[in-house]
């Protein structure tokens, strides 16, 4: 299989400051430049955008119609799947356009009408296209999923099965994602021809280049150990992660409130407002972010020096997803997690998954209590900074910091 690019690509890719394909692209690029259908496991930050933009920008005509569509389910990753595009084919003369709900839809609908050859859009606003008669797929020869088990996590999947019985039935069909399950498995064979599949998801899942520990702490003391640690830690750049959006929303207000500069990300938020926290994290201005799994997928940042699990997440692989967004490209990164009593068995289950006993570090016997601001305490019966337990099961983990675990250790508990 050749992976022999023209001139316009070449420019772009030396513009960029390429010197090698990474393994994804290295992989998949030359499948996808030969027309076949193609499934790729490949966590983020791996290059896997510009695996399945090169070939398009490559094989895509300049005729005025739509010619590829990529599938996302963010508008964080929309924007910079869409930048990829710009940025690659800048010297090819396609035109890609980026269509997502929370701003004007006029805009977009233009842009395709005028003769765009890719789009890179969220489900909604492409069904939203479509049903407005703005955009046809009927012309499309490359569909791309990219994310495509987020999308089902998200409930996406029926929004894609209704906008891929809008595209033609020869069509070359890529579709990215992190895990496989059973669900994006049926997709797959409904819509694909025998598709090549390349796996670089590695079943060590231990995370070497990560250190990892964690802390047992009660849900009411997690703001002040959160705080005591992210000034004793000082990162370069963080990500703490929360479940919910409420608790984003909550955590930022506090940290702030206790003179630590944070931002949260979060799907309530307008466009421009997430666009402007994206770049001063990227810049450094702010160098704490606070998101959900679901807003975090699409934000792909280099030198990411803590992952801070504020809560363990519902799903025990989504652990793996948040911490590999540390010690990327031979960096060293450190993962730490605040878990209380209930999430020992979740992080027993963490420790299965990775084959690996993790760390457990003690805090201090004294920590100073945070201040609340006063939305804190008015919503404080709902907020999940405090338990909804009886006042007198909150005994202070910390009081006998040093006293011995007696958590079992992973070999011990697993041992046949």
């Amino acid at each position: 299989m050749s992976t022999k690019l023209s001139e316009n690509v070449l420019k772009a890719l030396d513009s960029l400051g390429f010197k090698e394909f990474t393994e994804v692209q290295e992989k998949a690029i030359p499948y996808a430049l030969s027309g076949e259908d193609l499934i790729v496991q490949s966590r983020t930050g791996t290059g896997k955008t510009a695996a399945f933009a090169i070939p398009i920008l490559e094989k895509a005509s300049m005729e005025r119609h739509v010619q590829a569509l990529i599938l996302v389910p963010t508008r964080e990753l929309a924007v910079q799947v869409f930048e990829d595009f710009r940025k690659l084919g800048k010297f090819t003369g396609l035109e890609s356009v980026v269509a997502y709900g929370g701003v004007g839809i006029e805009q977009q609908a233009r842009k395709i009408r005028n003769g765009a050859q890719i789009v890179v859009g969220t489900p909604g606003r492409i069904l939203d296209l479509i049903g407005r008669n703005a955009l046809s797929l009927s012309k499309i020869r490359f569909f791309v999923l990219d994310e495509a088990d987020l999308m089902l996590a998200m409930g996406f999947i029926r929004d894609v099965e209704r906008i891929m019985s809008f595209t033609p039935a020869k069509k070359q069909v890529l579709l990215y994602c992190v895990d496989f399950p059973q669900e994006i498995i049926r997709l797959a064979e409904r819509f694909m021809r025998y598709p090549q599949h390349v796996k670089l998801i590695s079943e060590d899942k231990s995370a070497q280049g990560v250190k990892q520990c964690f802390y047992q702490v009660m849900p009411k003391r997690k703001l002040g150990a959160l705080i005591y640690l992210l000034k004793e830690l000082n990162p370069s750049r963080a990500i703490i992660f929360c479940k919910t959006k409420r608790q984003v929303t909550d955590l930022e207000a506090q940290l702030n409130f206790n003179g630590i500069q944070a931002s949260g990300i979060q799907g309530d938020m307008s466009q421009a407002l997430r666009n402007r926290v994206m770049d001063d994290f990227k810049s450094k201005k702010t160098r704490i972010l606070i998101a959900t799994d679901v807003a975090a997928r699409g934000i792909h940042v280099d030198k990411i020096s803590h992952i801070i699990n504020f809560e363990l997440p519902h799903d025990i692989n989504y652990y793996i997803h948040r911490i590999g967004r540390t010690g990327r490209m031979r960096d060293v990164g450190e993962a730490v997690s605040l878990c209380y009593s209930d999430e020992m068995g979740k992080l027993g289950q963490i420790e299965r998954l990775m084959g690996k006993t993790l760390e457990e570090k003690f805090l201090p016997d004294f920590i100073p209590a945070p201040k609340f601001t006063k939305t804190f305490h008015q919503s404080r019966s709902q907020n999940r900074f405090h338990s909804q337990r009886p006042r007198q099961y909150h005994e202070f983990r910390n009081k006998d910091s040093r006293r011995p675990s007696f958590r079992k250790s992973y070999n011990e508990r697993y041992a046949e």
